[in-house]
């Protein structure tokens, strides 16, 4: 039986990758990856969880927490479906790993 889950387990934790330089501006922030020497805008709500999560690894339920705390009222009921987002979004980016990754072996 499969119930409404997300993609991820509750258990999974996510942490940003080593070495980022992170450059603010108005409402967004340059993040440049130096091994990969790719550099992404993020918009203040990915810069704000890229920054949790530079401070120590944490799951999705955390950061649907974190979101609760800082969205909107009206945000509010979308936490979950924004940390998943987000989390997905920055893991595509190259700016997260989740402990299920594989470690690249130094070559």
């Amino acid at each position: 039986m499969t119930e409404g889950r997300s993609s991820t387990s509750p258990e999974v934790r996510f942490a940003s990758v080593a070495g980022l330089t992170v450059r603010h501006l108005d409402n967004e922030a340059i993040v440049f990856d130096p091994l990969s020497w790719d550099a992404h805008v993020l918009n203040p709500a990915a810069l704000a969880v890229l920054e949790l999560l530079q401070e120590r690894a944490r799951s999705e339920a955390e950061i649907v927490s974190f979101l609760l705390d800082v969205l909107l009222a009206e945000e509010q009921p979308q936490a979950a479906s924004h940390a998943r987002r987000l989390l997905e979004d920055l893991k595509s980016l190259g700016l997260i790993r989740s402990d299920q990754d594989c470690p690249v072996a130094n070559r």
